[in-house]
């Protein structure tokens, strides 16, 4: 009789009481679990690339005020046509008022002074296309100069070698390119060597091919010289300059050479290499 009390009972417990606390436990379990979203933010993935930057210029650097930056109430206006100064002042506020800076600008000529309360500043309507071509040609100008200045410097400078036992042909033409490179104002160290193979010039040889390349280099105006160094007839060299154009003391620097046919053949033992070779200090 107990057995079939019990398992209606079962029965019940089954169909009710067990799913309701299979659903408790679940839905217990859920709560622990931490809920993981997804990071807002975009992280970067890993890459070799380097993070490209926009290119900035650097600030503008000027000692003139203009326009809305100058702070005087009055101004000393020169007139556009003729650049006289005019006996009255005017306002800056007049003035800008009637100003298209679109095109023009108000630029103050004088330095302020601090420690003067009555103080009254020259200022000058500039074209905004004019004042660029004007710095234009200035930095044309001044780039140059700065070539000019080079090639009597000693990054400009050229070196010529050749041997004492050069013939007349080959000395006329590394002549030419002596009287060449003083005349575009550069620096050129002449430096004189004995032949490594074949004929070795006299003591009046050498004597001769010196005095050839002084006669060149002083016909060109403005060249000086800066004295032999070494022996006549061994190892030498003299240096020419243009003057206002640099005669310091040689310095380092890379060169590149520009080599004639007969120096390739001293290499294979060509008795008749004149040894002649054209260096550019860069």
């Amino acid at each position: 009789m107990a057995h079939h009390t019990a398992s209606p009972l079962r029965a019940l417990y089954r169909v009710f009481v067990l799913p309701a606390l299979s659903q408790s436990a679940t839905t217990t379990r859920a709560r622990l679990i931490p809920t993981v979203h997804p990071s807002s933010s975009t992280t970067r993935p890993y890459s070799h690339t380097p993070l490209l930057s926009a290119k900035t210029r650097p600030a503008e650097q000027r000692r003139q005020k203009w326009d809305s930056e100058i702070t005087s109430l009055r101004i000393y206006l020169i007139d556009p046509e003729t650049n006289a100064l005019p006996p009255t002042p005017v306002t800056r506020y007049d003035t800008l008022k009637t100003l298209d800076t679109r095109t023009h600008r108000l630029v103050q000529l004088s330095p302020d002074e601090p420690n003067n309360p009555s103080f009254i500043p020259v200022c000058k309507i500039i074209s905004k296309k004019e004042a660029y071509i004007s710095e234009q040609k200035k930095k044309l100008a001044a780039k140059e100069a700065k070539k000019v200045n080079a090639r009597g410097s000693e990054a400009g400078m050229k070196t010529l070698e050749l041997n004492w036992a050069i013939d007349t042909g080959d000395l006329a033409h590394r002549l030419e390119k002596l009287r060449g490179f003083l005349e575009e104002g550069r620096r050129v160290e002449v430096c004189f060597r004995g032949k490594k193979r074949g004929r070795k010039a006299s003591l009046e040889e050498c004597e001769k091919v010196l005095e050839q390349v002084r006669e060149v280099a002083q016909g060109v105006d403005g060249v000086r010289e800066k004295g032999l160094e070494g022996k006549i007839g061994g190892v030498a060299s003299v240096e020419f300059f243009v003057k206002g154009g640099g005669g310091g003391a040689k310095g380092g620097g890379s060169k590149g050479r520009e080599e004639d046919d007969d120096e390739e053949d001293d290499e294979h033992g060509d008795d008749g290499d004149d040894g002649d070779v054209v260096v550019e200090k860069r």
